[in-house]
């Protein structure tokens, strides 16, 4: 007898489609590693196989409360934290169809994040060494220009000048304007005004990116197939 609680088959395709955000049991059936018509008998049985189902939600950082059951685990966290890797930071900060690039980038599950908006940024500079390393990922919670504190380590986005990752502080001479300072001493400081400020995110973890690890960001790895194929029909336009 099934679970009241549980969901039946076709429920749980689609809500695992849902989260991973594909459209057809073909795409779902690539990602699962089985053939697409392994998914027309699940529905037709209302049955599933739950160690693949169970493995492609941890290797997403899914929530199998919210994929099987009708229900989501008491007291989860729901937001998940967006990753822009390097590879897709230019589209970000020029707002060049940044809603469908935010649905296509990998997600993740960050204990220590609360903010109603958060995003983690990979750092492609060594201007931050040796406090951030080249590679590595800053998880930020999104703040106003108003909540910017002296000497904080921030994401900043200028749709003109790019995506920096430094130190801020206020002009004490220029009014509504910032400095960017560096840890390096080789990257010299530099001067935004607060009316180049599209986005402000304040630093509150780093994630390092160790390529030895295989496990380690193994889900960012299976998504640059996706990431690739946006950056490719951007260019195309």
């Amino acid at each position: 007898m099934q679970d009241k609680n549980s969901q039946n088959a076709i429920n749980v395709i689609n809500k695992l489609k849902k989260s991973l955000k594909i459209k057809t049991d073909v795409e779902l059936s690539e990602f699962l590693n089985i053939r697409p018509n392994t998914i027309s008998t699940w529905k037709k049985r209302n049955s599933v196989d739950y160690d693949s189902i169970i493995s492609i939600c941890e290797l997403y950082e899914l929530d199998l409360n919210e994929i099987l059951l009708d229900r989501k685990e008491t007291g989860a966290y729901e937001a998940k934290t967006t990753l822009v890797t390097r590879e897709v930071q230019y589209q970000y900060s020029k707002e060049q169809d940044v809603s469908t690039l935010l649905d296509i980038l990998p997600k993740y599950n960050f204990p220590f994040v609360v903010a109603e908006k958060s995003r983690a940024f990979q750092v492609v500079s060594n201007n931050m060494f040796p406090v951030i390393e080249e590679n590595s990922f800053v998880i930020c919670e999104q703040i106003s220009t108003n909540e910017i504190k002296d000497n904080s380590v921030v994401v900043l986005i200028s749709q003109e000048k790019g995506l920096f990752v430094n130190r801020i502080c206020k002009n004490k001479y220029e009014e509504k304007q910032f400095i960017l300072s560096s840890e390096n001493d080789f990257y010299q400081e530099i001067i935004i005004d607060e009316s180049e400020i599209r986005e402000v995110w304040t630093v509150c973890g780093l994630l390092s990116y160790d390529i030895n690890n295989q496990n380690k960001f193994k889900f960012i790895n299976d998504s640059l197939k996706v990431i690739n194929k946006f950056i490719k029909k951007e260019s195309a336009k």
